[in-house]
């Protein structure tokens, strides 16, 4: 999908609108909390396929003409000893690109298994073995890694990161697509892919309706007043990301979305809606890290929150966003991962299908405190309350095999004994986001509630102690107090 013309066009602009290119020393010194020329770009090839006439001919000529560098991260296995075999880029023409300072070499994995169906020792294994064979074959070790597929689980960042490597790369893991001085989460970077085709070109995929310039302005965090460039092939000026002002607004845009037909234009479309945070700017400056959105448009009109309910994943971070981003779907107001990091997905002033009772008031529990208005009526609860997903595998079926935190429930209070616990940088995010909530809506504690005060469900389960002692190893004081 990327012709030799429109990549050299792309090189050519980065050029001439004053870019860098950083290498991945540059970079993982940047992540570390180093400098970086205002206007910086890191280039990256997942090199998988035999097209070795590609990267001679075209790539690496580009290159330097332009003074760039390139990250190249390779399946190993896929990297010839024998220069002349089968069109495929080989180990020597690697190691003279990296001594001419146009490369460094990084990992794509050994023979690119999809790191979320895979065990954790399969992930270290095929993480750390091509690791060991980059250094034996370039006297140099990788610093850098990146996802097979641009898929993995909370493990496997865990897993790249104990083995050594500096940083890691995945796909569109968030909406936020700018590398941040100090990122926090530097083991699945964002990437833009600024594919295209011949019907929409110089459209590209990676925003879609944007030139290339126009999805470079977009995405990358720009200096006060700086203003934004046009892009390859547009004569018009780039605009920035829209935010989505109201619910109204929001809801109506999500009305057009809902129209494509095509999932992956649908997708950009929907990523292209922004939700300015509602927490206070107090609460945003005590979290670790900014809130990143992560729109979904799976929504309703109307929402009065005098609730919270918290819910738990059962899965990763990525498939909770891309269920929920998906078509006539669930959908939640927030995400919080494992370490802390917050994803707000539909503003509170709409209603997120969180917890349903499907139109009748008989199919939630009857004690359930949120199912109805004040006078008695029947009301969904995802009208009347804010949702908060966090990522969490609940109970554990055979916990000698899992490596995390776990919380050995002596009540058994859901019918399992072992359940995963929830790491103190996501309780503390949970805390500093929902009390912001319960001070603007003026929520009481006793309607801060589990997913399982509404409907027959276990989670957030019991290693979630929201304002009761938790009995159990490792037991501990209540989350929240008054």
């Amino acid at each position: 999908m990327m012709t030799t013309d429109w990549f050299r066009s792309q090189l050519d602009w980065l050029e001439e609108n004053g870019y860098r290119t950083l290498n991945a020393e540059q970079l993982a010194a940047f992540l570390d909390g180093g400098g970086a020329p205002a206007k910086s770009v890191v280039l990256t090839f997942d090199i998988g396929t035999a097209q070795r006439g590609d990267y001679r001919d075209n790539i690496i000529p580009a290159l330097k003409q332009h003074g760039f560098n390139a990250l190249f991260f390779v399946v190993t296995n896929a990297i010839a000893d024998d220069c002349g075999a089968e069109n495929k880029v080989c180990w020597q023409d690697l190691r003279d690109w990296a001594a001419e300072g146009v490369i460094s070499v990084e990992s794509h994995g050994v023979s690119h298994p999809d790191f979320s169906t895979i065990t954790t020792e399969e992930q270290r294994w095929d993480a750390l073995t091509s690791r060991q064979i980059i250094a034996d074959q370039t006297g140099r070790e990788p610093i850098g890694f990146a996802y097979p597929y641009d898929s993995y689980t909370d493990g496997a960042l865990r897993v790249v990161e104990s083995i050594g490597y500096r940083f890691a790369v995945a796909g569109n893991t968030r909406t936020d697509r700018g590398v941040h001085r100090a990122d926090p989460r530097r083991y699945d970077l964002p990437r833009m892919y600024p594919y295209s085709n011949p019907q929409i070109y110089p459209a590209v995929y990676a925003a879609y309706g944007k030139t290339f310039g126009e999805l470079i302005a977009a995405y990358s965090p720009a200096a006060p007043g700086a203003s934004p460039t046009a892009g390859i092939g547009s004569t018009t000026t780039a605009t920035a990301v829209t935010p989505a002002v109201n619910a109204g607004s929001y809801f109506s845009s999500c009305a057009n979305i809902d129209q494509i037909a095509d999932p992956i234009q649908r997708l950009y479309a929907m990523e292209r809606l922004s939700i300015p945070p509602d927490i206070t700017k107090e609460t945003l400056a005590k979290l670790s890290a900014p809130i990143l959105s992560k729109p979904s448009c799976n929504v309703a009109r109307g929402n009065f929150p005098r609730g919270i309910v918290l819910h738990a994943t059962r899965g990763t971070l990525q498939a909770t966003l891309n269920e929920f981003q998906r078509p006539l779907n669930t959908s939640v107001h927030y995400v919080i991962d494992r370490n802390g990091q917050i994803y707000q997905m539909v503003p509170e002033s709409l209603g997120a299908f969180h917890a349903s009772c499907g139109g009748s008031r008989s199919v939630c529990l009857p004690s359930c405190p949120l199912c109805q208005r004040p006078d008695g009526t029947f009301l969904e609860p995802y009208l009347q309350s804010i949702g908060i997903e966090l990522v969490n595998d609940g109970q554990l079926g055979h916990p000698e095999t899992y490596t995390g935190a776990i919380f050995e429930d002596y009540l058994m209070a859901f019918g399992y004994r072992y359940w995963e616990d929830f790491p103190p940088a996501q309780l503390q995010a949970l805390v500093l986001l929902a009390n912001d909530i319960r001070a603007r809506y003026g929520i009481t504690l006793e309607l801060v509630v589990g997913h399982y005060r509404i409907n027959y469900k276990t989670d957030p389960g019991p290693a979630l102690n929201i304002s009761w002692y938790r009995v159990g190893n490792p037991a501990r004081e209540p989350i929240f107090s008054e």
